[in-house]
């Protein structure tokens, strides 16, 4: 049994002006009503370089500062505070993390791959239920920081000077096919600054009474909100 998962640009959050002019600072603290994370740096993007110190006293510098120490203090595996001392991922890195998951998955019997354009493959032998494939690679995720650390290595190379958050947010719900391909930044503002119309579009992603629910996308949709 196969299944193809997409790993994107995943990003989060709109500038606060957007939020303001609707009803609260940041996106995710309330606008829609619905149940949703607070995103790291929801109305904080800053084209000015910055420092943040993590709870054991590292610093962190640069763009990316604040989304760095929070994914370092959030850290599951020691590799991801390794690598994320230096306030860079680079894609060595990366690839020595991505091992680390995938090795992890093997160990559970699940065959994971990645191809040239991020995307990600998982392979199921015979005999194991889509439920137990699918939670043998979520634990795994968790515990090597992979989801989290994707998502942070995406933004700093598509996205080097953590401008404009709405742009790599958007890319990344279009990755993974939770917002129209045709949608544009402007588009996305109006309809995260519209109450009725952020229920509406994206609702089943963050509210689990709205209609159509979806549990699985819903995890994605929050980890483009986690390292904006």
């Amino acid at each position: 049994m196969k299944k193809t998962n997409t790993r994107g640009n995943r990003h989060a959050a709109v500038t606060a002006m957007v939020c303001a002019m609707a009803c609260c600072l940041t996106l995710l603290s309330g606008c829609g009503g619905g149940k949703r994370t607070t995103a790291p740096s929801a109305g904080t993007a800053t084209s000015a370089s910055s420092s943040a110190t993590a709870k054991d006293g590292t610093v962190f510098t640069g763009y990316y500062a604040q989304q760095i120490k929070r994914t370092y203090d959030d850290a599951h595996q020691s590799l991801t505070k390794k690598i994320l001392k230096d306030s860079k991922i680079t894609d060595e890195e990366f690839n020595e993390l991505s091992e680390h998951f995938s090795d992890c998955a093997k160990q559970q019997g699940v065959d994971v791959t990645f191809d040239s354009q991020g995307g990600m493959q998982t392979t199921y032998p015979a005999g194991m239920s889509q439920s137990d494939g699918d939670s043998a690679v979520a634990q795994c995720d968790e515990d090597n920081d992979f989801t989290s650390m994707s998502i942070l290595h995406d933004s700093m190379k598509s996205n080097p000077k953590n401008e404009d958050p709405a742009v790599p947010l958007l890319q990344c719900l279009k990755k993974n096919g939770l917002a129209e391909q045709s949608m544009t930044v402007d588009d996305y503002k109006a309809i995260v600054s519209d109450e009725n119309k952020d229920k509406d579009v994206f609702g089943k992603y963050f509210d689990e009474s709205a209609p159509g629910y979806d549990a699985a996308k819903a995890k994605l949709y929050e980890a483009c909100q986690t390292n904006s």
